[in-house]
């Protein structure tokens, strides 16, 4: 029998997609209609859940044919991997692809936070060329970055800001040995607030968990350096915004720069578009060609797979398989 797939969203590559269709009935959905995504699951065998697409118990349970669950990327937090695994759905995602694209973002806003490069674009040409000598711009050689998670996109982060702009980095992680932050060129701090204190710029890198949601908060932003800099490019609720906005407002931070929030996308009316030591962008870190391209052929070649048998490489919840391979002789035998 041959399975179908669901693709809430489209996928980043078309390829990916005519991968999927050689292998599979493929119907297409927007997330913006629950409704229809509700109806859609109910015959669907494999699901592609492009992130913020909420596969919770109630998707879960509309789909009573679900075998595998594929995220469009590594974060998993759109995703009731609990939930799954009572039903019997394995979950898999791409782990080990951002890295490099989203540290290479996060240096950009970084500088153009720092050197203020967005002033023509706010302020026009020749306002630019009258501030210039007088706007407020600083050197990363030499200074302290302090990454907050050293997983695969704070490692590279590390690798490049160590190597490349000679900073000094600390790195706060209760998960990696300081032996492995020491092989990308960070010191392992053992408490946060030692870091945010140390720190000239801080960055944001943590998963999404009941840890670290809104772990930057009030009490976090008054830990930190008087006129340093923060970054997030990691989940919109690892932040507080309001916390963030009045932190900002108050002048204990230089500046800030965010590629996520809590609500995307980014209301027209939020306060942090009112800021000039604010730099934004689209949720955008890690879409490079390249990128999109490799997130969308992974997600597509462990789909198929899983509904060919066999069960995905970064299959997150492996102690299911089992289930998952019986409940597939009999759906698609």
């Amino acid at each position: 029998m041959r399975p179908n797939v669901l693709l809430i969203g489209p996928m980043y590559a078309a390829e990916a997609e005519e991968l999927l269709e050689r292998h599979a009935h493929v119907r297409r959905v927007d997330d913006s209609d629950r409704a229809a995504v509700l109806a859609a699951v109910a015959d669907a065998h494999g699901l592609v859940a492009r992130y913020p697409a909420r596969v919770d118990r109630e998707l879960l349970a509309a789909a009573p044919h679900l075998l595998a669950v594929l995220s469009s990327g590594r974060g998993v937090d759109n995703i009731d991997i609990a939930a799954a695994t009572e039903a019997g759905v394995v979950v898999a995602n791409n782990p080990g692809l951002g890295g490099k694209p989203v540290s290479e973002h996060f240096f950009g806003l970084l500088l153009s936070l720092t050197r203020n490069l967005t002033a023509v674009h706010r302020h026009g040409n020749r306002a630019a060329w009258e501030s210039r000598l007088t706007s407020h711009r600083v050197e990363l050689t030499g200074k302290t970055l302090g990454i907050v998670g050293l997983g695969n996109v704070g490692g590279w982060t590390a690798r490049r800001a160590h190597g490349g702009f000679l900073m000094r980095v600390l790195a706060y992680d209760p998960y990696v040995p300081a032996e492995k932050m020491a092989e990308v060129g960070a010191t392992k701090v053992e408490r946060l607030e030692e870091l945010l204190a140390a720190s000239d710029f801080v960055t944001a890198h943590p998963e999404l968990n009941d840890e670290t949601e809104h772990m930057f908060s009030d009490k976090t932003f008054e830990q930190m350096k008087r006129g340093a800099y923060f970054v997030n490019t990691s989940r919109g609720r690892v932040v507080d915004t309001d916390a963030l906005v009045r932190a900002l407002r108050a002048g204990r931070l230089a500046g800030a720069a965010l590629d996520v929030y809590e609500d995307e996308p980014l209301a027209d009316d939020s306060p942090l578009l009112q800021f000039d030591n604010v730099v934004l962008s689209a949720h955008v870190a890690d879409f490079t060609v390249e990128t999109k391209r490799a997130l969308a052929m992974n997600a597509a070649t462990q789909l198929v797979t899983a509904l060919d048998g066999t069960q995905p490489p970064s299959a997150l919840n492996p102690d299911v398989w089992g289930r998952v391979a019986e409940r597939r002789r009999e759906l698609l035998s």
